[in-house]
């Protein structure tokens, strides 16, 4: 089985290099990204189709612009198929902040990135994970004991990493807003993997980290675990001046 393969590019291009990158896409794709309000998002959502158009190019012998893609139910972004028949690639894009990833393979996948949060609020904890953060006994003058239960500000990157592995499971399911990541059950397993175990829309399917830092954190899911995937990162401009041959 051909293993997934996972591009990583930090920095968002230029005038002139988000020139080079339209190319890359039909002129409607491009007029539905140069409808989103916020530049940043623009170049993030350009760069991020441009980049899972080349790896697809590379294997159909296309021309990146010519690459038919279509949207999917929960409007996941697929490689177009005959009908009653399967892709015969997928992939997947993310991104956040100066971050883009895009990962491609021959079963459905999901990625994910997303910039560490500052602070982590107990709403957002819940919503995010389906429980509460963990009491601890913190000092208090207004105890005779001295002692209170409190709830702590989660620690945002350990937030942000299990944020992306439930983000890219409900990418890899195409289920998109339809579930809230908190209803996710993950169970431990080996290699850093965790089998999905409810709800039944994504059991069965395996997520892992693909890092985690301070800054960012992003992640991996397949439908089973796979260990030889091959995930490179890049500053933009050595992906645009081929680097990355294989890309």
């Amino acid at each position: 089985m051909t293993a997934p393969r996972i591009i990583a590019l930090r920095g968002l291009p230029d005038e002139d290099q988000a020139r080079r990158l339209r190319r890359d896409l039909p002129d409607a794709e491009w007029h539905r990204i140069a409808r989103l309000r916020r530049p940043q998002d623009r170049l993030r959502s350009l760069l991020g189709r441009a980049l899972a158009r080349r790896l697809l190019a590379q294997y159909l012998g296309l021309a990146p612009a010519q690459v038919p893609l279509m949207v999917g139910p929960h409007g996941k972004p697929l490689l177009a198929a005959k009908p009653g028949t399967a892709p015969a690639w997928h992939f997947s894009i993310a991104h956040s902040g100066d971050q883009v990833l895009a990962a491609f393979g021959p079963q459905a996948l999901g990625v994910d990135v997303e910039t560490c949060p500052v602070q982590v609020d107990n709403a957002l904890f819940r919503l995010t994970t389906g429980r509460d953060p963990h009491p601890v006994e913190i000092t208090g003058d207004d105890d005779r004991a001295g002692r209170k239960t409190g709830m702590p500000a989660p620690d945002a990157q350990a937030f942000c990493a299990e944020w992306v592995c439930r983000e890219a499971v409900l990418k890899a399911c195409g289920l998109g807003l339809l579930i809230e990541p908190g209803r996710l059950r993950l169970q431990p397993g080996g290699q850093g993997w965790h089998q999905v175990t409810e709800p039944p829309e994504t059991s069965g399917q395996h997520v892992r980290l693909l890092w985690a830092s301070p800054v960012h954190c992003a992640a991996l899911c397949l439908p089973a675990p796979q260990d030889d995937w091959q995930l490179t990162r890049l500053d933009l401009d050595a992906w645009l001046n081929g680097l990355d041959a294989a890309s």
